[in-house]
């Protein structure tokens, strides 16, 4: 849990230092791969800033894209949490079983 608001916290503070640039080669699907990959570091206490890749990208779109990012990891964890516990459900369900006569 404190490695998943290490990684929100990491990836907010990335938002909040964006800034707005205009540039004719701006490319949302880069941007948002670069932003993804930077979450995926942070698991790792890298430290993030705005990817070259955001450039051109106005703020509003990069924290959409980071709201995006931490909503899709959260749901991730929510499903694997929830597969864990039908696992364990599932085991002791068959200990019970195994244990009856």
């Amino acid at each position: 849990m404190r490695t998943r608001t290490a990684i929100t916290a990491a990836l907010l503070a990335l938002v909040a230092t964006t800034a707005a640039c205009s540039s004719d080669k701006a490319d949302p699907a880069a941007c948002k791969a670069a932003m993804e990959k930077q979450f995926k570091d942070a698991a790792d206490g890298k430290e993030g800033s705005r990817p070259d890749e955001c450039d051109g990208i106005d703020d509003k779109t990069v924290r959409k894209y980071a709201a995006d990012i931490v909503s899709d990891q959260a749901n991730k964890e929510v499903e694997k949490s929830l597969d864990d516990v039908e696992q364990e459900i599932d085991d002791t369900l068959e200990d019970l079983e195994a244990s009856t006569p």
